[in-house]
């Protein structure tokens, strides 16, 4: 069979992988198991087999990630968090006064695909810190204990026009994610 998708390794990690060091001038936030849960919201990506049966691209059950998260001075002055993740390398999000955040990945362009054509990928993280409260920044402007996250894991897929493809292009695939320390 196919590869499924590059967007399949692009998410994969084992949680015992995580454990990678902050960048320098940052400090560790915590690590983090991230249970993933597919959303079939309007728009997902579909593929055809060779029945001419449509079928999601997203897992419903798409497993855990490892993750670590870190957090330092953003260039502004404010507080930037940066997550690092097997395969995925560092990214980072200005960290928001309600402990919101928005990682946005470089394009990627997926060879190989179960769609059969090459595929154009934008992957953004969107979510909450949580730390048992409402969120607030110490007096200090340091982070509360965080005791998980809150997320959305959201891959905008997309190919070049005319290009052939057994997949619903331009769609997306979406998961929910839960994030608890480990």
């Amino acid at each position: 069979m196919r590869i499924f998708l590059p967007l399949l390794l692009l998410l994969a990690a084992c949680p015992e992988q995580t454990g990678l060091p902050c960048p320098a001038n940052t400090s560790i936030v915590g690590q983090y198991t991230l249970a993933l849960t597919a959303n079939h919201d309007a728009g997902e990506c579909q593929w055809t087999d060779d029945g001419g049966v449509k079928k999601p691209l997203s897992l419903d059950d798409a497993g855990v990630r490892g993750a670590t998260l870190c957090v330092g001075d953003a260039a502004d002055g404010g507080q930037q968090l940066q997550l690092l993740m097997p395969l995925k390398g560092v990214r980072s999000s200005d960290l928001l006064p309600d402990g919101g955040f928005h990682f946005v990945s470089d394009p990627v362009v997926a060879k190989g695909t179960i769609c059969q054509c090459d595929v154009n990928l934008l992957e953004t993280f969107d979510g909450y810190l949580l730390d048992g409260n409402p969120f607030a920044l110490r007096p200090d402007g340091g982070l509360p204990p965080i005791a998980g996250l809150s997320a959305t894991l959201a891959d905008q897929l997309s190919s070049d026009a005319g290009t052939p493809c057994n997949c619903n292009l331009p769609c997306s695939v979406s998961y929910s994610i839960a994030g608890s320390p480990f």
